[in-house]
């Protein structure tokens, strides 16, 4: 290539030549024209560098923070609206609530979720069972409470242990 060529070729080489991929030829062709047309050596002063890469592991850190900040408020909503439904008939969709509400505890804090959850699940379980007793509500026996909190809690218990299996299942070597 020679280093005479036109303003549109410089155009479309200008890019590549400011990310760094063309090759010399291309490069010194687009100096030369850049020293003759003030129109393109315009154009190559205004065109804004490259936005800088981002590095990857502070963004893999970024979208986790993002993803366990979700699963926390996750967990939280589906620990009260499962221990609202204690004591009624719908009680029963616990069973599927509580092993995924497990599995969104054991993605934020890995295997202390099994010891971070019991206590979390009967906490919540007495605070449903005052507010329904507080406001007048039909509620059974405390003791009948803390013993669907306790069958919650292994539940979610078992859905921890099944995260846990999988992560470890399909984790990668190295």
């Amino acid at each position: 290539m020679n280093g005479d060529i036109g303003c549109e070729i410089c155009r479309d080489l200008l890019p590549l030549v400011e990310d760094g991929v063309a090759s010399e030829e291309s490069r010194a062709a687009v100096q030369a024209h850049l020293q003759s047309c003030p129109t393109c050596r315009a154009l190559a002063g205004q065109a804004a560098p490259p936005p800088p890469v981002p590095d990857g592991a502070a963004l893999l850190r970024r979208v986790r923070r993002g993803t366990r900040g979700f699963a926390l408020v996750v967990l939280l909503a589906g620990a009260l609206f499962g221990m609202g439904l204690s004591g009624s008939m719908d009680m029963f969709y616990n069973s599927l609530l509580m092993p995924a509400m497990g599995a969104a505890a054991w993605f934020v804090w890995r295997w202390k979720a099994a010891a971070v959850l019991p206590p979390l699940l009967a906490g919540m379980s007495l605070v449903c069972w005052g507010l329904r007793w507080g406001w007048g509500m039909e509620t059974g026996p405390l003791p009948g409470y803390l013993i669907w909190a306790a069958i919650y809690c292994v539940l979610a218990l078992v859905g921890v242990a099944i995260a846990g299996l999988f992560h470890f299942a399909l984790k990668k070597e190295g």
